[in-house]
């Protein structure tokens, strides 16, 4: 009877012990980030990969224990591409609406953050609007809703702006260029700008390309089953943090200001 007994115990610990790693089992989702796009998303002094857009998404992480998340910095110009080959599960990284994103991808419910595209030039520079562009060289990251901005107001006025494609070059390599006057002007996030101008006190400056212009930026996902259902998780998530003010404060802690509500 005893041997039974013991026999009995020693079952019941083995499949106590096998529930407890399949309740354990956490499922990876990949994220991928730019990773020189400080303060979105960057890699520290000490290797870490830290930023505004890995604090939300590591906060929603945290909230759904049956996922874990592998974030790796990817290039900008093959980001989407492998997102949409299946390498990646999300992407991070301030992505705003086209039409030809909304048909690959999905987007999340709600954006989680907003900026405008601004005019990034060198003091000295002669540049108070977009007009000023004319006859001017402009760098942008290829494929951005900030090349999107020029490509259309180029187009809208003639042509008149030579623009060069920065590829997967880091923002910091981005503003050299127009320090070292290789290029007039580069167009990003004020907020990049700022940081960038601050940290390093460089000769720069920036106005709104289009002072009415805010662009809303979203989490996106692999539209496929898997895709679905991180992206409802992520969803409820945002839903959450935006009602608890933890978006907020994660905003002010990046970048000073609540960037996550809609005004400028």
């Amino acid at each position: 009877m005893k041997k039974i007994l013991i026999l009995l115990v020693a079952l019941g610990a083995i499949f106590t012990g096998c529930n407890s790693k399949a309740k354990n089992k956490q499922e990876v989702v990949r994220i991928a980030i730019e990773g020189g796009w400080k303060p979105y998303n960057f890699v520290d002094s000490d290797g870490n990969i830290t930023g505004f857009d890995v604090d939300v998404v590591n906060a929603i992480a945290e909230k759904f224990p049956e996922i874990t998340l592998k974030i790796e910095p990817t290039p900008w110009d093959g980001m989407l591409v492998a997102l949409g080959a299946g390498r990646f599960d999300v992407v991070a990284n301030e992505i705003k609406k086209n039409p030809a994103r909304e048909k690959q991808f999905l987007y999340a419910a709600e954006p989680y953050n907003y900026d405008y595209p601004a005019l990034i030039f060198k003091n000295d520079a002669n540049i108070r609007s977009a007009q000023d562009l004319f006859g001017k060289t402009v760098i942008v990251g290829g494929g951005s809703s900030y090349a999107e901005w020029v490509e259309k107001f180029n187009k809208e006025n003639g042509g008149k702006i030579n623009i060069v494609y920065a590829g997967d070059t880091a923002t910091a390599a981005i503003f050299a260029e127009v320090l070292s006057g290789r290029a007039d002007v580069t167009i990003d996030s004020p907020v990049a700008a700022g940081i960038f101008i601050n940290e390093r006190k460089e000769p720069l400056s920036y106005i709104p390309a289009d002072p009415d212009l805010l662009n809303p930026a979203y989490l996106i996902f692999t539209k496929n089953k898997k895709g679905e259902r991180i992206k409802a998780l992520f969803d409820k998530g945002l839903e959450e943090f935006r009602a608890d003010g933890t978006l907020s404060k994660l905003a002010i802690k990046w970048f000073g200001s609540d960037t996550t509500v809609k005004n400028k």
